[in-house]
């Protein structure tokens, strides 16, 4: 196929671009920057135009049929003397007549794709219409291929047609000496330096000139007999050559294409800078947010250690309770109120669990408040620390997601309290130890009443008895022994409520502080929690964006190889 180089060049071109467009497109360039590299394929997309002229049977429709290796241009059919035929590519074969001396002609003729061919009446049958439609199309021309016979070459028709265009117009012109097979080789070389005379005295230059044998060139094409010697007695080669060195060497589409190129390349190399620029910004983001991952898991640890250190301070705020607790105790339990259970089953009991409480209440809130001013204070600290490096560290598209509200510390350190302050009551709430001491009292109450009503009776005897009887001897005794009974077990009472408080006070002390150990990691990793949490959403935004440019990456790679070659190949 004749301008094969060409058009191998302009196909890859077209490829690079459309892809180039994609591209763009889904990257959402500016729409006047796609419209440019659009209009710029459709400019090169635009097939070769070649337009053959000469006389009535002159072999102008052979010539084509020769060139294209197809029949299109039938001999025997084309009309020759009324009109200009423009054939162009259609799937489907129609004709359109553009005007009374110009029809275009669609074929499905897959050549007819890169060339639009122009075949004009005879130059000797021309009117003035014709020569008007022709001259719309010789200055835009790729080729122009004057065909003269070497069965007539002396005609003027040509020649007349000829000075009648503008000698610019003739920059692509060639020469073809058309049916050479019916002259012998002198006269061949004879007709050739007529023509070269000629167009020396009336063009002022001599255009290439090719004597060639059509017939024989289409069939060293269409037939399978002596292709070889065929096409070298066509003398085909040498012009098909040149018209290659036209289109691919000094045409404007050579110049089209490079100009093409090189905007396409500059546009490729804007769409990498930013795929590019997008890519480094999410991967410093991503190491930005790796990097706080690993700041926030170490304040997390260095927190976590030092609420041991807390909860330590308020383990010995608690031991320090042990002496005033014991002495609330000793005054609240004395051996007359252990008495008063004769006539109060109760004794006091609510009353000295509320001192108890309150008491301990009063000298363990100082040092646990503390404790959670400080627990809240590196909170506090930590927080602007993270929010900083958030919004100076990440790019500025990343900064906008970064931005959120203050946590509500306020809240969290009332939440905070209040379970301590559970876990705190929890201490000397315990249903086992009330149901303890409601039975120690009850059981005292009980005993301790018995006694009295035994050593009222006893010595109720003893009066009776005036004193003097062995009865009244035995009913004091009795009495005597009730009443050291009764001491005994008023003090044992004092001691079992003692040893039953500090019995439920002292495993508490364990159990608070594990408690606060964990309300206080509780916190903690609320905290972190939420910062982590804001973290992994900014990560998921960096992958999102990083699964968009990826792919469009990829693709401005694959194209990078192919415009590298066109550079090579288009110099």
């Amino acid at each position: 196929m004749i301008a094969d180089r060409y058009l191998q060049l302009k196909g890859e071109l077209e490829s690079g671009l459309a892809g180039l467009i994609k591209l763009g497109s889904e990257m959402q360039r500016p729409a006047e920057q796609l419209d440019t590299l659009q209009a710029l394929l459709r400019d090169i997309s635009e097939p070769l135009l070649f337009v053959v002229a000469g006389e009535v049977k002159s072999g102008k429709s052979s010539l084509l049929n020769a060139l294209f290796g197809d029949e299109f241009a039938k001999v025997d059919v084309l009309p020759a003397t009324d009109r200009v035929y423009i054939f162009r590519y259609a799937s489907e074969e129609k004709s359109t007549e553009v005007s009374s001396k110009l029809t275009e002609r669609y074929l499905p003729i897959p050549f007819l794709r890169d060339f639009n061919v122009v075949d004009t009446p005879g130059t000797n049958t021309m009117v003035k219409e014709h020569q008007m439609v022709a001259e719309d199309f010789m200055p835009r021309a790729d080729i122009v291929l004057f065909v003269f016979s070497v069965a007539n070459p002396w005609t003027q028709s040509n020649w007349e047609f000829l000075d009648f265009l503008q000698k610019t117009w003739l920059k692509n012109l060639i020469f073809v000496l058309q049916q050479i097979d019916l002259r012998e080789p002198t006269e061949i070389d004879v007709i050739h330096r007529h023509l070269q005379d000629t167009a020396m005295r009336r063009l002022g230059f001599v255009p290439p000139i090719f004597a060639v044998s059509a017939r024989k060139a289409l069939l060293a094409r269409t037939s399978g007999l002596d292709k070889e010697k065929l096409w070298e007695e066509s003398a085909f080669a040498p012009l098909e050559e040149q018209i290659d060195f036209i289109v691919t060497q000094s045409s404007p589409r050579m110049l089209k294409l490079r100009s093409t190129f090189q905007t396409a390349r500059v546009a490729l190399d804007d769409l990498n800078q930013e795929i590019r620029g997008f890519l480094d910004k999410i991967s410093a983001d991503t190491a930005v947010l790796d990097r706080l991952d690993g700041i926030l898991a170490n304040r997390r640890e260095q927190m976590l250690r030092q609420t041991t250190t807390l909860v330590r301070e308020v383990e010995r705020a608690y031991d320090e309770t042990t002496k005033e607790r014991a002495q609330l105790l000793q005054q609240s339990q004395s051996w007359w109120r252990s008495f008063s259970l004769i006539w109060r089953r109760t004794a006091g009991q609510q009353e000295l669990h509320s001192k108890l409480e309150a008491q301990l209440r009063q000298l363990m809130q100082p040092q646990m408040e503390k404790s959670i001013r400080t627990l809240e204070a590196d909170l506090r600290g930590l927080w602007p620390q993270m929010q900083d490096l958030l919004e100076n560290q990440l790019s500025a598209d990343l900064q906008k997601e970064a931005r959120q509200s203050v946590p509500d510390f306020a809240g969290q350190r009332r939440e905070f309290s209040e379970s301590i302050q559970t876990a705190f009551i929890d201490i000397l709430a315990g249903k086992a130890l009330q149901e303890r001491l409601a039975r120690s009292y009850s059981q005292t109450s009980i005993s301790l009443r018995i006694i009295v009503a035994i050593i009222i009776i006893a010595g109720t005897v003893a009066v009776f008895t005036k004193m003097q009887s062995a009865v009244a001897t035995s009913a004091l005794v009795i009495a005597g022994i009730g009443g050291i009974t009764a001491i005994f077990l008023a003090f044992n009472h004092r001691r079992k409520v003692l040893r039953d408080y500090e019995r439920q006070l002292s495993p508490k002390r364990t159990e608070f502080t594990q408690t606060l150990e964990k309300q206080f990691a509780k916190a903690i990793d609320s905290f972190c929690a939420e910062m982590a949490k804001k973290f992994r959403s900014l990560s998921e935004i960096c992958q999102t964006r990083l699964r968009r440019y990826q792919p469009w990456s990829r693709r401005a790679d694959d194209l990078e190889p192919k415009f590298a070659e066109l550079k090579s190949r288009l110099g």
